[in-house]
């Protein structure tokens, strides 16, 4: 179901960049015909279609981002007197709150049955540096907005359940420090950023495994070796 999941959000994707490339391409050349709207590739667009990608793998909260890009879209589609649209932009740092608030529960409950095996971390308009040190680690919570987390688990070891990390990142990044012998899955929604497994090709070991879920967008989120 997974494997489904991230099928579709690629797809979704590379339909929405070659569009949105053509577009460009022939609007270089004056070559857009007059029937095609130019709102169609506008930042509420982007906006419509992150949600739209959220929601397709399984992210409630993508349709908080498909609600926002849908009301600031109308202005452009439809005219509405006395009623100003650019007075509404702070309901996108509402949408990005609210996806923090309304993040996986499960990962929230298993932390709070020891808080020395669980981590919760956030950076905003900001960076932090951590190492973790449990001897049971369960998993956690990484918020990224406009900030940066480097978090080293070097010292760390799993737990006999292993560990899930929830994963919010939004013009920020997060890197872990983790050892190689460590399986590292990655199943978290990524859309304008990126995720990497720099460690070296070293044998893992399939009894530590540690989940990334979550969501990355316009940001960054990168595995690195001791």
């Amino acid at each position: 179901m997974r494997t489904q999941g991230h099928s579709n959000q690629r797809t979704w994707l590379g339909i929405f960049l070659v569009l949105i490339g053509a577009y460009f391409l022939l609007n270089n050349f004056d070559l857009i015909p007059d029937f095609i709207p130019y709102y169609l590739f506008g930042w509420e667009m982007i906006v419509i279609v992150i949600g739209a990608s959220m929601i397709i793998t399984g992210r409630k909260e993508g349709f908080i981002f498909l609600i926002i890009g849908a009301f600031f879209l109308i202005d452009e589609i439809f005219y509405i007197p006395d009623l100003r649209f650019r007075d509404w932009w702070p309901l996108i740092l509402v949408a990005v709150g609210a996806s923090i608030i309304f993040r996986r529960k499960d990962i929230l409950n298993r932390g709070s049955e020891n808080s020395d095996d669980f981590l919760d971390d956030s950076s905003v308009f900001g960076g932090s540096e951590k190492s973790f040190t449990s001897r049971n680690f369960k998993g956690g919570r990484i918020t990224a907005v406009f900030g940066g987390s480097e978090i080293n688990f070097s010292k760390a070891e799993l737990s006999e359940e292993n560990a899930v990390m929830d994963l919010f990142c939004m013009f920020g990044g997060a890197s872990f420090i983790v050892p190689d012998d460590w399986t590292v899955i990655n199943e978290s929604f990524v859309m304008f950023g990126g995720y990497s497994d720099n460690r070296s090709t070293a044998q893992r070991d399939p009894s530590k495994v540690l989940r990334i879920k979550g969501s990355v967008v316009f940001g960054g989120a990168e595995i690195k070796g001791i």
